[in-house]
């Protein structure tokens, strides 16, 4: 009996421990808060920052407070997670997508410099936390979701690491909206980001038709039957 007891209030000191070490801590702004990061802690709190002073030069307001999270794995290959409704979003540790760039997703930023592209990744999840009430005539609008967020990442690379973003997959015309579809996003999205690039350089005002993306003026999803 006293033996039971004595697990058990060691498994609750140890439950709390983890729960302390677990507790999310503030960034410097009070609106983003940063859990399991370690030594990253900092380096994601400033990312987090620009990007959200950057979003918001296209309109697209980041609500307070978004916890990111940075955990061991993800699954489906996904490079960041954010949880609709939340506020939670969910990455690797820094030193994690090393491996992952030379395929899949990853492999469209794969001349990108890792730290340009590790902050990428942060302001691509914090695009999809300003567009969580998208105005969607549909069940979902992961097209333009994903637009908006891909566009976002690649907009405020460095301009080297820009360059070197389009040059890896060059076009050779215009891209219409019918080669933005949702099984090219599914299939492969890194030819989704690059074709979804491309085509707002080709907009006249590219900070409008985002605009218009996220009122739900303009849709590029489909009703699937």
């Amino acid at each position: 009996m006293h033996s039971i007891s004595i697990a058990i209030v060691a498994t609750g000191l140890i439950s709390a421990t983890s729960a302390l070490a677990a507790e999310p801590e503030a960034c410097p702004s009070g609106r983003v808060f940063i859990e399991g990061a370690g030594d990253d802690a900092d380096i994601i709190c400033a990312y987090a920052a620009l990007a959200t002073e950057q979003l918001q030069s296209f309109g697209l307001a980041v609500p307070a407070p978004v916890t990111i999270a940075v955990i061991p794995e993800l699954g489906d290959k996904c490079l960041g997670v954010y949880h609709c409704g939340t506020g939670r979003i969910e990455i690797l540790a820094r030193d994690a997508y090393a491996p992952l760039r030379e395929a899949g997703e990853a492999s469209a930023f794969a001349t990108v410099s890792e730290d340009a592209f590790f902050e990428s990744i942060i302001r691509h999840e914090l695009a999809h936390a300003a567009l969580d009430s998208m105005p969607c005539p549909f069940e979902a609008c992961p097209v333009g979701q994903e637009y908006v967020a891909y566009t976002m990442q690649v907009w405020f690379l460095p301009e080297n690491d820009r360059i070197a973003f389009e040059e890896a997959k060059p076009h050779d015309g215009p891209i219409s909206r019918d080669m933005l579809s949702g099984i090219m996003l599914m299939m492969a999205p890194e030819l989704f980001a690059h074709r979804a690039w491309f085509h707002l350089q080709a907009r006249e005002d590219p900070y409008a038709f985002i605009g218009q993306i996220t009122r739900g003026e303009v849709l590029l999803d489909y009703e699937h039957p």
